[in-house]
């Protein structure tokens, strides 16, 4: 076996093979078996001469393929080149319009402004030339029964009046164009700041101060409460768990339509904490006990202790005030609003410097000075005077309670 595959490889040649297995036979093999042998070589040297063939033959499938890829390869190198240049003429192309289109926009630019100029020119020479005929035309005395000469008079008139509006219709547009809007304002404000005019911009402090107290304020003014719906007088009232009733208007709604409503379930809202007014937002799955209805019965229809108190608020916030006035008009207590955005401080700190009113309130975001300063005055005097920064509804009737003693009843 080893032999075979010597010659196989062509370590050794047919010769050689045929001399070694002639060498290694024995001397007293048989004539059949040497017949046999015989058979098997020519079987044999068939076979070598098919491996040998087919040896050639891939060996010149390897030399085709090899030649084949090559010239692909070469193909491939020449595509890519011709890629690259197409690519290089497509950005030449692409360049080329964007200075065609920056060029067509300037000129088209240009020729609106011409026109527009051209426009005006043309209507200043009508309007001269109009009035000039409208003037030569004053010095003429026509005769009364000259009817044609009068209809040229009362035509020209008319193309007078005619221009003049088309004169006041331009300046209008123009004017309007003119109208710079507030980005844009911030957006110049911005531009021109520089070291030399620095000290120009401190007002834009007061402007970002501003601005941070109304968004935080947005931010943080609003809760969540649930509660539900009673029918009073045929008109819907949201009662929270505190028992709190609100009045309900097609904003406090939301959405919701007003013959959806019902007493048997549950609903969220939110609540501004600085003004009360609160909006729905959706309806719970949680039912209204009749235990709860009764106790906010029994609650709304039981005594209240009536005050007669007078009380002074002067405020920005009117829908606060208001809100809080209601809640203490339950009780007896008459509120009087002064608003220093209406109002002069002048008569503003007289009204202060009445005695009828039990207790005052001052919010100081909002008020003057003056009015601040004479709060401080009148309560060291011994007045009941509270100055808040910005109580809600909620924060205005726990003053007056507390200062008027509605609490301890």
């Amino acid at each position: 076996m080893n032999q075979l595959n010597a010659l196989l490889t062509e370590v050794i040649f047919e010769n050689d093979f045929y001399d070694n297995l002639m060498i290694k036979s024995e001397p007293s093999v048989q004539v059949a078996t040497a017949d046999k042998l015989n058979r098997a070589n020519q079987s044999l040297k068939q076979r070598i001469r098919q491996l040998t063939e087919t040896k050639i033959q891939l060996a010149s499938q390897y030399e085709g393929a090899q030649a084949k890829l090559k010239q692909q390869l070469n193909q491939l190198a020449v595509s890519d080149k011709q890629n690259q240049a197409l690519l290089l003429k497509i950005e030449q192309l692409e360049q080329t319009i964007k200075d065609y289109q920056f060029k067509f926009t300037k000129q088209k630019e240009e020729m609106s402004i011409i026109r527009e100029q051209i426009r005006v020119k043309q209507t200043k020479q009508n309007q001269q030339k109009l009035m000039k005929k409208v003037q030569v035309i004053e010095h003429v005395c026509p005769k009364l029964d000259d009817k044609l000469f009068k209809e040229e008079i009362v035509d020209l008139q008319k193309q007078v009046a005619k221009a003049q509006q088309e004169l006041q219709i331009y300046r209008k547009q123009r004017t309007a164009g003119l109208q710079v809007s507030r980005s844009e304002k911030i957006r110049q404000l911005t531009s021109e700041l520089n070291l030399t005019c620095i000290d120009d911009y401190h007002p834009l402090l007061r402007l970002v101060h501003k601005y941070n107290e109304l968004v935080a304020e947005d931010l943080v003014l609003w809760q969540q409460i649930q509660g539900r719906f009673v029918k009073v007088d045929n008109r819907w009232q949201f009662i929270d768990k505190n028992s709190q009733a609100y009045e309900l208007s097609e904003l406090s709604l939301n959405g919701i339509l007003l013959q959806t409503l019902t007493t048997n379930y549950y609903y969220s809202a939110r609540q501004r904490s600085d003004t009360g007014y609160i909006m729905l937002i959706r309806q719970l799955n949680k039912q209204v006990t009749g235990s709860q209805i009764e106790t906010h019965k029994n609650e709304t229809s039981s005594p209240v202790r009536l005050m007669n108190k007078q009380v002074l608020i002067i405020s920005w916030w009117g829908e606060t005030v208001k809100n809080a006035a209601k809640k203490l008009s339950y009780f007896g207590i008459d509120v009087v609003w002064l608003d220093p955005s209406d109002i002069s401080n002048d008569k503003i700190m007289h009204e202060m410097n009445k005695t009828q009113y039990d207790f005052e309130l001052i919010v100081m975001r909002g008020a003057h000075h003056e009015t601040v300063t004479a709060a401080h005055r009148l309560r060291r005097s011994g007045r009941q005077v509270k100055v808040a920064n910005n109580p809600g509804a909620s924060a205005m009737f726990d003053y007056v309670s507390g200062a008027l003693g509605l609490s301890d009843g």
